[in-house]
Order: structure tokens, then C-alpha cells, then sequence
């Protein structure tokens, strides 16, 4: 796993045990309420411990390497869904580093595990993961102007939830002009598909 592909999920000494004997990081955070209704979280982050907000230091002795998948999207675009946006914030950390899958991660997508505090190695895999290149496709300005077409198509059926993913747009094509890191690109990307695709099996 390369860093350049590599996100983290970090928690307890006592959760790692679970997580290893079930094979799978589970959705278990309520923390980020969506506008639809509530749903369950993985959190992740491709910083520090101290960029995940997380004030008990019990629950980042432990870093599981992630590579990316296809369920993780980019927590700074998808915050425009989240009802709470600003009490998720305002909790700490760095939200620009933050990531999130409603979706359990499964062992074959972890990388090395290591305790934080004695640098113990606790799993270190001996296949690589899926490199970036299969996670997703980038946002080319072709792929975005693409987007941006399919969104005025569906404008008329509900103008808020357009306006809610021109935002989107908006941001994603600002990162893409800043030439931001590939895997926030990605995951950015990745948002605004989905909400495109669920405006359409709404109607």
C-alpha cells in the first residue's frame, strides 16, 4: 500500500480485538446525521490522530491502513447532506482530512495495523491492496461538464436538491483547479455521482 492510496481508520486497543475477530470494520457511528434520515458511519482520515477530532486518546491507539474503495466519499462534499454539519465539526480536528463509508470494511481491503503509542505491528498483510487506479475514475473537466449536463436535465424535478448538487460541483471543480491530492479527488467524485443517480431513481 502506498501512502499516496492509503486512508485510516484508528480506535481502541479493546474494538481492534472485535474488528480482527469478525474480519470487518462495522458501521457503527451515529454521529453524522443525513438530511434523508439517519444512517451509520466508518469514519476515516489520511491525517494525524489529532485530525480526527477524537478526544480520548484510548480510541487512536490503534490505526488500521485502508485502501481506498469504491463506498468512501469525501467527508468536505458530503457535509452539504449531513443535517449536523456544523456539531460534527465543531467537535475538532481537521474536516479537511476526513473521509466516510455507510458501508463495513472488510480485511481484504486493510493494509499494516499498528499500535500508535508502542508502534507494535498487529497486521501486516501479505498481499498489497487494490491500488488507486481501481477505486474510481478521476473528475476530468470532461466527466464534471458531463455531470453538470445530466444535473439541468433533472433541475425541474426538485430545484433545491439541483442547487444542494451545483454546490457540489462547485467545490469539486475548485479542488480539481487546485490540483488537490488524487484520493480527495476521487472521493469527492464520488458524491455528487450518487446523488445524481439517486435524484434520478426518485423519479
Amino acid at each position: 500500500m502506498t501512502t499516496s492510496s492509503t486512508l485510516f481508520h484508528y480506535t481502541s486497543t479493546a474494538c481492534w480485538d472485535e474488528i480482527c475477530e469478525s474480519g470487518f470494520i462495522d458501521t457503527t457511528s451515529r454521529a453524522a446525521h443525513r438530511m434523508e434520515g439517519q444512517f451509520k458511519h466508518v469514519w476515516l482520515t489520511d491525517g494525524t490522530p489529532e485530525a480526527t477530532g477524537l478526544r480520548d486518546m484510548d480510541r487512536t491507539v490503534v490505526r488500521i491502513s485502508i485502501a481506498p474503495v469504491p463506498s468512501i466519499l469525501y467527508w468536505p462534499l458530503w457535509r452539504e447532506l449531513c443535517s449536523n454539519r456544523e456539531a460534527v465539526e465543531a467537535a475538532g480536528g481537521d474536516p479537511a482530512t476526513w473521509y466516510l463509508s455507510d458501508r463495513t470494511i472488510a480485511a481484504k481491503h486493510w493494509g499494516q495495523v499498528i499500535r500508535m503509542d508502542t508502534h507494535e505491528v498487529l497486521l501486516n498483510p501479505y498481499t498489497a491492496p487494490p491500488p488507486l487506479s481501481f477505486w474510481a475514475t478521476m473528475p476530468t473537466p470532461a466527466r464534471i461538464a458531463e455531470a453538470a449536463r445530466r444535473l439541468d436535465q433533472l433541475r425541474p424535478l426538485d430545484g433545491f436538491r439541483a442547487w444542494r448538487i451545483d454546490q457540489q460541483i462547485s467545490k469539486l471543480r475548485t479542488m480539481a483547479d487546485r490540483g488537490e491530492a488524487e484520493q480527495r479527488q476521487r472521493a469527492a467524485w464520488r458524491t455528487p455521482k450518487a446523488e445524481i443517480a439517486a435524484f434520478q431513481d426518485q423519479h
